[in-house]
């Protein structure tokens, strides 16, 4: 006895679609399975963002050049990349905002941005980030005028820059203060010069440099005095999943770290450089923040 099927046409069609969504899927899978690496291993090129506006971790000169000691991390990574790779690699630095840093790097436009962005969970649902390089605390910065015996920092109208931790960090420790967001800390500190705001929230690092480059100079005062609102470490954002360009730029970090707590060393050597004495803001380490990044160093080794 003979069995006799009939496919419909529908059925036809069903299949086939089936059968092209599992090849597309299959594609794809393979297309996101390649590593950062391996795309520049082709074209010998790190796809790089930072901020223009955030001396001394990043500042773009009139020139379109960027400078700054974010941008010294990139190139140490250059410099693993080209080790690892056995090809000469160049860094192509782009321009990000506080808005698009982490989805340029989800969506595969760049590979890496280094600059002060603070790792939380919410974040690594979408990207993934290396270790930290940097530790600072929050604080709001006001004018000396300002600061006498009878300010209250916690209902002072504050200005901040939108889709930060900085915004967080303010409405959990301060939910008495007025916020007031503004797109990046250059507006937020014209808005503090014009009086729009009693003061401005970032890392203290980045306020104190706001303060440095201000027009006219005026005396600043960080508040709380005694201790900052919390504490932020800083890291470079990454993509998803992709464990070689982790690995490679966690890598290039502990190799800078090595000899931090003995004040010697790659990182200690390009921290000078901008926040040393005689570099363009005095920042120095503390013994706190220099054990941190040691004990980084012992527990990635």
């Amino acid at each position: 006895m003979r069995l006799r099927i009939t496919i419909r046409p529908c059925a036809l069609l069903a299949a086939a679609a089936v059968a092209g969504a599992m090849l597309t899927g299959g594609v794809s899978g393979a297309v996101a399975a390649e590593s950062v690496l391996d795309r520049i291993a082709r074209d010998g090129v790190i796809r790089a963002g930072t901020r223009a506006n955030a001396a001394p971790f990043a500042q773009k000169l009139a020139s379109g050049e960027f400078k700054g000691f974010s941008v010294d991390l990139l190139q140490e990574i250059r410099g693993a990349a080209e080790k690892a790779l056995n090809r000469s690699v160049r860094v192509e630095l782009s321009e990000v905002t506080p808005s698009d840093r982490l989805q340029r790097v989800a969506e595969g436009e760049l590979d890496i941005v280094c600059g002060i962005t603070t790792p939380t969970w919410g974040r690594e649902s979408l990207v993934d980030f290396s270790l930290p390089f940097f530790r600072d605390g929050t604080r709001v910065m006001v004018y000396r005028g300002k600061a006498g015996e009878v300010v209250d920092v916690g209902r002072l109208k504050i200005g901040v820059v939108k889709n930060t931790t900085t915004v967080a960090v303010l409405k959990d420790r301060l939910p008495a203060a007025t916020l007031r967001d503004y797109p990046n800390m250059g507006d937020a500190m014209r808005g503090l010069e014009k009086g729009e705001v009693d003061g401005v929230a970032n890392v203290g690092v980045v306020l104190l440099g706001l303060a440095e480059r201000s027009e006219p100079r005026r005396s600043v005062v960080l508040l709380p005095r005694t201790r900052p609102l919390a504490t932020e470490s800083l890291a470079c954002v990454l993509p998803q999943d992709d464990s070689r360009w982790r690995d490679l730029v966690n890598r290039t970090l502990i190799d800078m770290f090595a000899d931090v707590r003995e004040f010697t060393g790659r990182y200690e050597q390009v921290y000078s450089r901008w926040f040393g004495r005689n570099g363009v803001l005095f920042y120095p380490l503390d013994r706190s923040t220099r054990d941190y990044l040691a004990d980084i160093s012992i527990w990635a080794r």
